[in-house]
């Protein structure tokens, strides 16, 4: 939407400015922790190239992350630029100086209502924002929390990507158990110690893409409606708990068991091999995962606490006998007692166009019907929030920093146990074809010392790289989640459905008919007879903000709607006054019109007035009148 510049703003405030400052310094620290690594290159170049160009490609992303980072919380410290055009409206706006930004709205689907939905929400008293759930997982939450149902869709969503990610988790953990049970009773046969470690790598990456998952499900830009969150992914891992272990054990029954004798030689090479254990990464992701569902669950508990879910209107019926004209009434109404109720001067939204329909029939009969559908520009109200709320809000935003911040030192701890993998292994390749001979002369310590070493450096590196996937992937879900609880803002209006029917009837009224008149008006009065039916609500809603030229381009929701009687009622008095207050009969409106028909009549009284002569009566004159016809016609003859 154009930035439309007026003298008279709207108030909005730019909402992002805390988590912008938090952004940017966390940004920064990941940008120094880059250009560190950068750094020391020019120290390592001189005795170790490759080296060298590890911690190049580290401090490379590490500075493209940062700047990244550091750039995005400052766009959003930037000024917030927001016209008279903003917020979107509820459904397609209809209004002539406005179809420039309407099809803008039309076109980047920023649209939430219809028109005949947005009637019949007046109409039905009813709210259709508060969709019913969907899913399996949707249906859950919603029976959790019940007044869940009653907010903006991006939080919504919030809730139940969370609870979904931590039913993912603990089945994660039963599927875990499942297994364990499984290889531990014997049901995957002799294969049952190496099902463990690698059933928990599993669960651990698959855990990972759940949370990753959930961070990019809830973008502001990607969410517009309520998603579907079923249970099919939950089935798949309970199934998979049960038959990967069993698949495992007949691959390794059929495949390494005829083989024992080579089977057992490997074993007795690799035992100081350390093999890799994914706790310790389950069990940070689990700690962290925990805290960053409470906070949210906190925020979105206190944020419904908040909500208040009327359905209420204020209505006007009635029946009027009025000597008006039917299109009068229609322009009065959309041109002077709508237009007073601007917020601003800024031209109201019309979503159902008054375009009277006039049926004229015979004998100067007929009858009418309108309708119309209008909001006027939504007024800016920010609602206080509990102290509670605020800080949990900062603390989650804090907390995504710190989380990014500390994956970015894992990321940069990882080059140097790149480092250290690459030089154990251009250190000793060479010596692996004798320690191989000498494993099958059947001295394998040389290779048990060489497998050791080696697979101490590959466990490194692996929890290294997966503590750093733990940390962003935390820390990017608190950042995007806490996002959606800065980004909200709420805005109040009155939203106004008029239905006009009725018939008229047209007659003609004289004055002035007399011979003695000097002056003469005639009319044509219609007669109307009106049923208007007025239904009208003050409405509160709420949309989300972003940062850029798209600022306040959400879709727009309807989260209460409240009676207005007292705005209702002087809406009426002002039609009233209009119908009461008409002229009917055409007349002078000026002072110097008066006084020329004054000027006119004195010269009409003094051409009737004879000086001397006594006037005739008005019989005498009607008889000599009637005899001159007479005599005249005689003499024709």
């Amino acid at each position: 939407m154009a930035y439309d510049f007026g003298s008279k703003g709207l108030g909005i405030t730019n909402p992002f400015k805390a988590e912008g400052l938090i952004r940017s310094i966390g940004g920064l620290c990941i940008a120094l922790l880059g250009l560190y690594s950068l750094f020391k290159v020019t120290t390592l170049t001189e005795h170790n190239l490759v080296a060298a160009w590890i911690y190049a490609g580290f401090g490379l992303v590490l500075l493209i992350m940062g700047l990244q980072r550091c750039g995005s919380g400052l766009f959003q410290l930037f000024k917030f630029f927001v016209g008279r055009s903003v917020p979107s409206s509820l459904a397609l706006n209809l209004t002539k100086s406005e179809q420039e930004n309407a099809e803008l709205e039309r076109r980047k689907g920023s649209l939430a209502y219809s028109a005949k939905t947005l009637e019949s929400m007046l109409m039905g008293r009813k709210n259709t924002t508060f969709s019913e759930p969907k899913g399996w997982v949707g249906r859950l939450v919603h029976s959790i929390m019940p007044k869940l149902v009653f907010l903006p869709y991006p939080m919504r969503n919030v809730a139940q990507e969370i609870v979904a990610v931590l039913l993912q988790t603990v089945l994660a953990l039963i599927a875990f158990a499942l297994t364990y049970f499984v290889s531990s009773s014997g049901l995957a046969g002799k294969a049952g110690h190496i099902i463990i470690p690698i059933f928990s790598a599993l669960i651990l990456v698959y855990l990972l893409l759940c949370w990753r998952s959930a961070a990019k499900a809830v973008s502001l830009k990607r969410v517009k409606q309520l998603k579907d969150v079923g249970a099919a992914s939950l089935a798949k891992v309970i199934a998979f708990s049960v038959i990967f272990p069993v698949v495992i054990g007949l691959i390794y029954h059929h495949v390494f068991a005829p083989s024992a004798h080579e089977l057992q030689q490997w074993q007795s090479v690799t035992e100081q091999v350390i093999s890799f254990s994914a706790w310790p990464s389950l069990i940070t992701l689990l700690a962290l995962g925990a805290i960053a569902s409470i906070a949210l669950f906190y925020l979105l508990t206190t944020r419904a606490q908040q909500s208040n879910a009327q359905t209420e209107v204020s209505e006007y019926r009635a029946n009027l006998q009025e000597s008006v004209h039917p299109n009068e009434i229609f322009i009065n109404i959309e041109n002077i007692v709508l237009a007073n109720r601007r917020y601003r001067e800024i031209p109201n939204r019309t979503y159902i166009d008054f375009d009277p329909t006039l049926n004229e029939q015979s004998q100067g009969k007929g009858d009418f019907r309108g309708e119309l559908l209008i909001e006027t520009q939504p007024e800016f109200t920010p609602t206080p929030a509990p102290q509670g709320f605020k800080a949990t809000r900062l603390f989650s935003t804090i907390a995504a920093q710190l989380c990014v911040v500390i994956g970015a030192c894992l990321l940069f701890a990882l080059a140097a146990k790149v480092q250290g993998l690459y030089d154990f292994l251009a250190q000793s390749w060479d010596n692996v074809d004798s320690f191989v001979r000498s494993a099958e002369r059947g001295d394998g310590a040389a290779m048990q010392q060489w497998l050791g070493q080696l697979s101490a450096l590959v466990v490194a590196l692996l929890s290294g790289f997966f503590f750093w996937q733990i940390f962003s992937t935390i820390g990017r879900m608190l950042e995007n989640f806490s996002h959606v609880f800065w980004a909200e803002l709420r805005f109040s209006s009155l939203l106004l459905y008029m239905k006009t029917e009725g018939t008229f009837t047209e007659s003609k009224i004289s004055t002035g008919m007399s011979i003695h008149d000097s002056t003469r008006s005639e009319n044509v009065i219609v007669k109307s007879s009106i049923t208007p039916w007025i239904v009208s609500s003050r409405i509160h809603t709420s949309t989300f903000a972003s940062s850029g030229s798209d600022n306040v381009e959400m879709p727009r929701y309807v989260m209460t709607m409240e009676k207005n009687e007292q705005e209702l009622n002087t809406i009426v008095d002002e039609i009233d006054g209009f119908l009461k207050g008409r002229e009917t009969i055409a007349g002078f409106s000026n002072t110097a019109d008066l006084q020329h028909a004054e000027n006119i009549l004195k010269v009409n009284q003094a051409s009737r007035a004879e000086d001397g002569t006594p006037k005739l009566s008005d019989d005498k004159a009607g008889g000599f009148r009637e005899r001159q016809d007479t005599q005249q016609l005689e003499e024709n003859k």
